[in-house]
């Protein structure tokens, strides 16, 4: 009798236990969310994106958070919908915040401001969307400023070589991209604001968009120099694809150095362009600083400290005969990405 009480007390110890055990697990999953934050770039390689990254990594390390960083590649058909699901998967997961660039503006209101509702701060980077109080913050470029700076610089090196009129190009990945579409528009105003009622004299011919595949636009590109003999200027508002098509157009159409090539971002493939004349200049983004400034801001909305709700960071203006130069401090930048517990892609 007294072995089957011992017997039964000792089943009751093992119950306890393995309850207690559960329950320290639920409080452990439920403090780790709390130090997670999600992060969630348009893609994670290439000189734009991969110092962001760095950025974002340093400044979750330094502040004690775990970064959890989804993407797809550039290419992913679904793309869109992936991203989205990943701001539904993080705020099912009750993590601590969310940065995510949306490709879109109107296609990421829903899942955002579900994760803004259910408490958890949102920050957006890159791009922005329409109504800044669907989101806690955006940090970056304002885009429309960007493009402003690179029409205005543009235009006053048009001048100066005497250019007054002829068809103009823009090359960009996808035209229904918040920041596509807010640099073209700063970019025009910038343009007009320097020429005037001059400005009358130029063509803006219809957007190319390639999905960032450079043989998209450099095939786009080539047929707009033989159908358009004015063309005299070539604007790519960012990624690999519009810089490597355009600078491959004018290469093929022998058009290097008399078409005038303004670019957005810094990349190693401008250094490519700079003897020849297929590059003239550029407006970079500080990419890095993009990251950290997400991160750091987010872990400051997290612990209830009030932040701005926009964040900017400035651009540059870099000539081509600077460009080498300028890619060398660049790189001092270190952009090896920390082996952690990431649940990338």
């Amino acid at each position: 009798m007294l072995t089957k009480k011992k017997g039964i007390l000792t089943g009751l110890l093992v119950v306890m236990m393995l309850f207690v055990a559960g329950c320290g697990s639920k409080e452990s999953a439920s403090g780790d969310s709390k130090k997670s934050l999600y992060f969630i770039p348009i893609v994670d390689t290439g000189a734009y994106w991969n110092p962001m990254k760095k950025g974002a990594e340093d400044a979750a390390k330094e502040l004690g958070y775990t970064l959890i960083t989804k993407t797809s590649p550039s290419a992913e058909p679904s793309k869109k919908e992936k991203h989205i699901g990943f701001i539904k998967e993080a705020t099912a997961k009750d993590v601590a915040g969310i940065a995510v660039a949306p490709i879109e503006k109107k296609a990421f209101k829903d899942s955002i401001k579900t994760a803004v509702d259910k408490g958890i701060p949102v920050i957006t980077f890159d791009a922005d969307l329409e109504n800044e109080a669907d989101r806690t913050a955006y940090v970056g470029t304002d885009n429309v400023s960007a493009g402003k700076e690179l029409g205005k610089q543009a235009a006053e090196e048009m001048k100066a070589k005497g250019i007054t009129g002829g068809s103009i190009a823009i090359v960009c990945v996808d035209v229904a991209q918040p920041t596509m579409i807010d640099r073209e528009k700063g970019l025009k105003e910038g343009f007009e604001e320097v020429y005037g009622k001059d400005a009358a004299n130029f063509k803006f011919l219809a957007t190319i968009q390639d999905n960032d595949q450079p043989s998209e636009s450099k095939k786009q590109l080539e047929g707009y120099i033989s159908a358009n003999k004015d063309l005299v200027t070539v604007f790519s508002l960012g990624s690999e694809g519009p810089d490597v098509g355009v600078m491959s157009a004018l290469e093929s159409q022998g058009k290097a150095g008399e078409i005038l090539h303004y670019g957005f971002d810094y990349t190693d493939t401008w250094l490519k362009g700079i003897d020849d004349g297929r590059i003239t200049a550029i407006v970079d983004q500080d990419a890095y600083q993009i990251g950290y400034q997400v991160i750091e801001n987010l872990a400051k909305a997290v612990e209830g400290e009030k932040i701005d709700t926009t964040i900017p960071i400035d651009v540059k203006y870099v000539k081509a005969a600077d460009l080498e130069t300028y890619g060398k401090e660049k790189s001092k930048i270190k952009t090896d990405t920390i082996e952690s517990t990431e649940e990338s892609k």
